[in-house]
C-alpha cells in the first residue's frame, strides 16, 4: 500500500507558478505617490496647520500619532480644522459644561485644562476625573501647579497629566517624576533653550510646544526637540473679515480669484504666493489679555475664608401653636 500510495502521489503534476506581466493588459498599475484628498462639496477643512508641523516626529497616544494641537475653545473653529488634537485652556475656572460642549463637536483628541492656578487641590482632581469620564484625551495643570498637584492627580485619572513649565528646574523636573506624561513647554522666547536642557534629562518624554509666529521659531523649537506643536488660529472674526472683503471684491468663499477666465502670466513676471497670516505666539497659558478689573479671580482653597451665616432661628423657639378642630379660634366651620 505504501508504494502504491508513493506512486499516486508522485503522479501529481506540481503547480505551475503564476506569471504576472511587468507590461502590457495585465501588468499591475502602481499606486500613486499622492493620492487625491478626499473632500466634501462644501465640508472643508478651512483651517490648516502650516505645513512645517508635519516635520514633527509626534508622539502616539492610544495608537494616534500626535504631531500638531490647535489652541482654541471655539467650537466654530475647532471643527473645522485638521489638527490632531485640540488644546482646550482658557482663563477661567474649569467648568464640566464647557469640556462636554467641545467634545460635541471635536473630531480629534481633546486635552482641556482643569487648573493649577486659581483651582487647585481636590476641585481640580475631580474636575480631572469628570474630565476623564466626559471623554477627554489628556488633561492640562497650569505652570503654578506643584509636584504634589501633579501626583494627585495622576493617581486620580488614567489619562494623560499635561504640565505647563516656563523654565527647566527642579521643580520641573519634580513635576516628570510626579506622573506628568507630557510637558507643555511655555517660555516665551526661551522656548527652545528649555526644550534643549528637558530633552536632554528626559529623552523619551513627549514634549509640546508653541510653534511661534513663524515658520523659522517653528523649525527651531522642532530642532530643539519638541515631539508636537501648539497652533494659534486667526481668530474668527479675522477669518469674518477676510470673507467679507472676497464677497465684496465678487470672490468666492474660500477663493482667492474672481470669478473670470484665468490669465496667462506675462513673461518674467513672477506669479506671488500667498503667505499665511501669522499667529500669535503663545508666551505661557491660559492668558487673558483683559482689562483690570473686568475678570475677578477668586483666592485658592487653602487661603479662602469660609462663609460664616447666622443659623435659622425659629420664632416659635421650639413650640408649635395649637390649633382647634375647626381652625384658629373656631373659624373654618
Amino acid at each position: 500500500m505504501s508504494d502504491i500510495s508513493a506512486s499516486a502521489a508522485g503522479s501529481k503534476a506540481a503547480p505551475e507558478p503564476v506569471i504576472i506581466p511587468t507590461t502590457g493588459m495585465g501588468a499591475p498599475v502602481p499606486a500613486a505617490d499622492v493620492p487625491n484628498p478626499v473632500e466634501g462639496r462644501l465640508r472643508k477643512a478651512p483651517l490648516r496647520v502650516p505645513d512645517m508641523y508635519e516635520q514633527c516626529s509626534g508622539f502616539t497616544l492610544f495608537g494616534r500619532r500626535i504631531r500638531s494641537l490647535i489652541y482654541s475653545t471655539d467650537v466654530a473653529v475647532i471643527r473645522n480644522s485638521n489638527a490632531d488634537a485640540v488644546f482646550a485652556v482658557y482663563p477661567f475656572t474649569a467648568q464640566p459644561a464647557i469640556t462636554q460642549a467641545l467634545l460635541t463637536v471635536a473630531e480629534a483628541p481633546l486635552f482641556v485644562g482643569v487648573g493649577g492656578g486659581t483651582t487647585t487641590g481636590r476641585r481640580a482632581a475631580e474636575l480631572a476625573a469628570v474630565s476623564e469620564m466626559q471623554g477627554a484625551a489628556g488633561v492640562v495643570l497650569n505652570s503654578p501647579a506643584t509636584a504634589e498637584m501633579v501626583a494627585q492627580i495622576a493617581t486620580t485619572v488614567d489619562i494623560p497629566v499635561v504640565a505647563t513649565i516656563t523654565k527647566f528646574d527642579d521643580e520641573a523636573a519634580e513635576k516628570v517624576y510626579a506622573g506628568a506624561r507630557i510637558v507643555n513647554v511655555a517660555a516665551g522666547r526661551n522656548t527652545a533653550a528649555v526644550i534643549s536642557e528637558l530633552r536632554a534629562a528626559f529623552p523619551n518624554l513627549p514634549i509640546i510646544a508653541t510653534g511661534g509666529n513663524n515658520a523659522a521659531t517653528a523649525s527651531a523649537t522642532v530642532s530643539a526637540g519638541a515631539n508636537a506643536l501648539i497652533w494659534a488660529p486667526p481668530s474668527v472674526i479675522q477669518l469674518q473679515k477676510d470673507m467679507m472683503e472676497r464677497y465684496r471684491a465678487g470672490k468666492d468663499a474660500h477663493d482667492d480669484e474672481p470669478h473670470t477666465s484665468p490669465k496667462a502670466p506675462e513673461a518674467g513676471v513672477e506669479i506671488p504666493v500667498g503667505d499665511v497670516p501669522p499667529v500669535p505666539d503663545i508666551t505661557d497659558m491660559p492668558v487673558a489679555n483683559v482689562p483690570a478689573g473686568v475678570v475677578s479671580t477668586v483666592p485658592p482653597e487653602e487661603v479662602a475664608k469660609p462663609v460664616v451665616t447666622k443659623g435659622f432661628v425659629s420664632p416659635f423657639h421650639g413650640f408649635l401653636p395649637r390649633f382647634r378642630r375647626g381652625g384658629i379660634g373656631g373659624m373654618g366651620r
